[in-house]
């Protein structure tokens, strides 16, 4: 029982009967003036993970000056930051690269909308990097100061559709495991269901792009888009500058404890012979889209899922082979992510794919329901991974310092970037899985290789 032990000290203050509970007195900024202070302040701060500066030299060769795809570049496998549709415009090499990419993004007809719902789930989350750049890309897409404030607290100057998108973001990300029928039903009224699937994806991908930028601590880029310095604590009018947040995160609720096994287990099998809440494409749309990569596999439903756009629905397949196959992390701990990220969240369709992988490389069932419970038979490592992944769930907001520097001292620098990155991707999965109701595969043969 020393490992229990172990895993208590490691963990104290963080898992409670019912949840999580933060480990912070700094709750989230309630005004829009306090915000930007905050977003602004992070340019200071120092990354949970080592990030030299850049030297003179280095700018000048082309290497990457945007602090997150700097970061992804000096830790994760080069494989595993091909899927970067969501957040294109933070990976460019230089300031004029990023430049062009945010011009190119512009163009999108839906641009400023997906940012919009970008700035929602990144104050959400309370993840101020996003928000700094969110924050930016906005001021670039012509919107004005009061414009971009009312996302914080009057959400009634949007047009109705953007209104119901705007309420799905914060619930999904929040709250993924209360998205109900009628959330979706809402979301249908205005837009057809391929637009609602690309919605979903697209806000589960904000997800894992906050967690990943928040968790490691990423300081504040000094210029975005431009050569010149970016300012982030501007004047706010006064209609707004004293207005409480209807966004951030002050109503959190920890999560409930994890259910039992019997109730798992009947919940997995009812996602057997659900019906998804979207029509989804048919198979052989979703083959087709696959078939420059892996010819005549039968599609598993998640990417059926994304088929209306073949070439999403082909960059996340070999997105999810690349994070299965690369990597330094054992494959035991990648699964045991996966599998304890979906019951945090309660994605059963999630939780199902990953009880087979585990189960086919020798994990039993026994194994997987002894965690959160009886995990004598786990290593320290393994035990603060799983509480870690727990909290960066749930509640990414109320990560800190320590959290990191405790995976540090367990795991290599490189280990602890695949870790965080590995929640980071389960989270956005699991949203995306859910929230649609996708039924569960026949078998492991259909699900494909991904976990």
């Amino acid at each position: 029982m020393h490992y229990r032990n172990l895993y208590l000290a490691i963990c104290a203050g963080v898992i409670c009967a019912t949840g999580w509970a933060a480990e912070s007195d700094n709750e989230p900024a309630r005004t829009r003036p306090e915000m930007k202070r905050r977003i602004e302040a992070l340019k200071d701060r120092e990354a949970r993970l080592p990030l030299p500066v850049l030297t003179a030299d280095e700018i000048a060769s082309g290497r990457r000056s945007v602090n997150n795809g700097r970061l992804r570049s000096l830790y994760l496998p080069e494989s595993w930051q091909t899927n970067r549709s969501t957040t294109a415009a933070t990976q460019g090499s230089r300031s004029q690269n990023v430049n062009a990419t945010l011009n190119q993004l512009q163009q999108a007809p839906d641009y400023a909308f997906k940012t919009r719902l970008f700035w929602i789930v990144s104050r959400t989350n309370d993840c101020q990097y996003c928000l700094g750049h969110q924050e930016l890309k906005l001021r670039r897409a012509g919107m004005l100061e009061d414009q971009i404030a009312a996302l914080d607290s009057k959400w009634s100057v949007f047009p109705v559709e953007e209104q119901a998108a705007m309420r799905l973001a914060r619930k999904l990300t929040l709250t993924p495991h209360l998205i109900s029928d009628e959330d979706l039903a809402a979301m249908k009224q205005h837009f057809t269901d391929a637009r609602v699937v690309d919605i979903i994806q697209t806000i589960a991908g904000y997800n894992s792009t906050n967690r990943w930028t928040a968790s490691t601590g990423i300081p504040q880029d000094r210029s975005f888009g431009s050569d010149e310095p970016s300012q982030l604590d501007t004047p706010t009018s006064p209609e707004f500058a004293k207005v409480d947040t209807k966004v951030a995160p002050l109503d959190y609720q920890p999560r409930a404890a994890w259910e039992g096994r019997s109730d798992v287990e009947a919940a997995i099998a009812a996602c057997r012979g659900r019906t998804p809440l979207v029509k989804l494409p048919s198979v052989d749309t979703a083959r087709q889209a696959l078939a420059a990569d892996t010819p005549g596999l039968t599609p598993p439903v998640w990417c059926q899922a994304m088929a209306d756009s073949p070439q999403s629905a082909l960059r996340a397949w070999k997105h999810r082979q690349a994070v299965a196959r690369d990597g330094k992390l054992n494959p035991n701990l990648k699964g045991l992510i996966a599998w304890v990220v979906a019951r945090e969240n309660r994605a059963w369709y999630s939780l199902a794919h990953a009880k087979m992988k585990l189960n086919a490389i020798g994990i039993t069932d026994d194994t997987l329901y002894s965690i959160g419970r009886d995990e004598a038979s786990f290593t320290p490592a393994e035990l603060a991974t799983f509480a870690f992944a727990r909290k960066l769930t749930s509640a990414p907001h109320t990560v800190v310092d320590n959290d990191v520097a405790s995976l540090r001292k367990l795991f290599t620098d490189n280990e602890v970037a695949e870790i965080i990155f590995l929640v980071c991707d389960a989270n956005s999965f699991d949203r995306f899985t859910e929230a649609l109701r996708l039924p569960l595969e026949g078998g492991i043969a259909t699900v494909g290789l991904a976990p």
